[in-house]
């Protein structure tokens, strides 16, 4: 396979076998410092008079674009790995931190050590999980349970000032012990609230046919309404039983819910 090279003029100091990114100006590339930023390939040889292949601002350098490079590792990579630059261009392994980008620029054919230099696979991508999206799980005793009109149970903390809490969606688990709930009236059903249970509504799940299991029982539910919700500033998201106390059961209650803390202000 023939290789994918490109000759850049340096934008500053780049050393040979390190990841480079885009100039400050066409034609122009510099050594990349994180994985912030589009890897666009790796270093080779200066062309010019230089001995060390180290390209000083201004002189010309090719990059590999495509197949395969041999890179400086800062960092211990195991072959298979996705690798970004570090501070110094260097490659490390790819490390995806909740909500921000990373850019990657090839994967290890071989493992290494620090300084060592090894052969990878150029592939150029940026890789990005939605992971502003948080799991929380939560027991609700039975005792808190047989209370829950009266006291509701957090199931997330307020974000603080200026934020809010978005919910993805709730799962239910009734793990049945050995007496169903009663006492259960038309209305009584689960409510995911704003702050208590007199906060603005988010989900509802019915408890007839739930709670008053004598097998366990699961449920799922999204956010109840199709109108736009109104994210509360600041507030907790609660679980309540509406209207009145329910009786008798015996059963823990099992929550997760999946939600994203946004802020307010754009």
């Amino acid at each position: 396979m023939e290789r994918n090279i490109q000759s850049y003029k340096a934008g500053g100091t780049v050393n040979p076998r390190r990841f480079v990114k885009m100039g400050a100006a066409d034609g122009y590339a510099i050594q990349a410092t994180s994985g912030a930023a589009t890897l666009i390939g790796i270093s080779e040889q200066v062309v010019g008079s230089s001995t060390d292949n180290t390209a000083a601002a201004e002189a010309v350098f090719d990059a590999i674009k495509g197949d395969q490079a041999m890179l400086e590792l800062g960092d211990t990579v195991t072959r298979g790995q996705y690798l970004t630059a570090d501070a110094n261009g260097k490659g490390i392994p790819a490390v995806i931190v909740a909500g921000t980008p990373l850019y990657v620029g090839a994967y290890a054919e071989e493992s290494g050590v620090v300084g060592d230099h090894i052969l990878v696979t150029l592939m150029p991508c940026v890789i990005a999980n939605d992971t502003g999206i948080v799991t929380a799980n939560i027991t609700v005793s039975t005792a808190e349970l047989l209370a829950l009109n009266a006291t509701p149970k957090q199931l997330v903390a307020a974000p603080g000032a200026g934020k809010a809490l978005i919910l993805i969606d709730a799962q239910f688990n009734l793990p049945y012990n050995s007496a169903a709930y009663a006492g259960i009236a038309a209305g009584e059903d689960l409510e995911i609230r704003y702050t208590d249970g007199s906060g603005a509504l988010v989900a509802t799940v019915e408890t007839t046919g739930f709670l008053d299991a004598v097998a366990s029982a699961h449920r799922h539910v999204y956010p109840a309404s199709a109108a736009a919700i109104v994210p509360a500033d600041n507030a907790a998201l609660v679980l309540d039983l509406a209207s009145a106390e329910i009786t008798t059961g015996n059963s823990p209650l099992k929550v997760r819910v999946r939600y994203r803390e946004i802020t307010l202000a754009l």
